[in-house]
């Protein structure tokens, strides 16, 4: 059964406003978003040496250090798809995304054991700086992860569409689709976002084969099990709930 609050509308829209926006600005967000963590990853390094456990300040040690290059190498995989939308260029697109969902793991999984590290030692003292800390960084992993979820859809649309296509799909989103609201700016204007989202598949009426494309490629991307891409479909195509 669907929630009640799910509209698979809304996550659809903001899923082709994302695509639309230009590569510049989601490379900005990434650099901004992992500077910001790796700030906040120092200020709980200074916690957890200031406890003076030579065992936990290795554990961290060494966690920290695997948690850098696998980010390193997260964030080099994610330029060098920036580089194939840039290029349009299709190419073993599959290989880059499989290594991404590779590395990936490693970074949320290391990021997990580094929060334990402080969970486990500190129980009174330092424990609020401690979580408000990790805060800071769940929310800037949160966004480079979700600017990466962005990118598949991108792949996806890639190799959907052709070129020519991709652009006639681009300039009608920012001609119709609100595209400066954040993701929960997006539900709090459900009505305009709905409006637009109208708009836009009335602007499509006329390229029929290419918004049957792009909603095979959201109904496959936007939510995982096919009772929430059914009802997704119907939601978009204008269909009964």
């Amino acid at each position: 059964m669907m929630e009640k609050e799910f509209n698979p509308v809304i996550k659809a829209v903001q899923s082709l406003r994302k695509l639309s926006v230009d590569i510049r600005l989601s490379n900005q967000e990434i650099k901004d978003s992992n500077d910001e963590a790796t700030k906040q990853i120092s200020e709980a390094g200074k916690l957890i040496v200031a406890s003076n456990d030579s065992i936990v300040i290795n554990l961290w040690i060494n966690e920290k250090a695997k948690l850098l290059e696998n980010t390193s190498i997260l964030l080099g995989i994610l330029q060098s798809l920036e580089d194939k939308f840039k290029n349009k260029d299709c190419s073993n697109l599959l290989e880059i995304w499989q290594t991404h969902d590779h590395y990936r793991e490693i970074v949320i999984n290391t990021l997990e054991e580094l929060q334990k590290i402080g969970n486990v030692i500190f129980i009174k003292e330092n424990l609020q700086k401690w979580e408000d800390i990790w805060q800071i960084i769940s929310a800037n992993v949160g966004r480079i992860l979700s600017i990466a979820e962005t990118y598949k859809l991108k792949l996806a649309m890639m190799e959907a569409l052709k070129p020519e296509e991709i652009d006639m799909l681009t300039n009608d989103i920012l001609k119709h689709i609100p595209w400066n609201y954040s993701d929960d700016e997006a539900y709090k204007y459900e009505k305009e976002y709905l409006e637009a989202y109208n708009e836009l598949k009335e602007s499509q009426s006329k390229k029929k084969s290419l918004w049957d494309k792009v909603l095979d490629v959201l109904a496959g991307g936007v939510e995982e099990t096919p009772a929430h891409r059914v009802q997704m479909r119907r939601w978009m195509e204008g269909a009964p709930a």
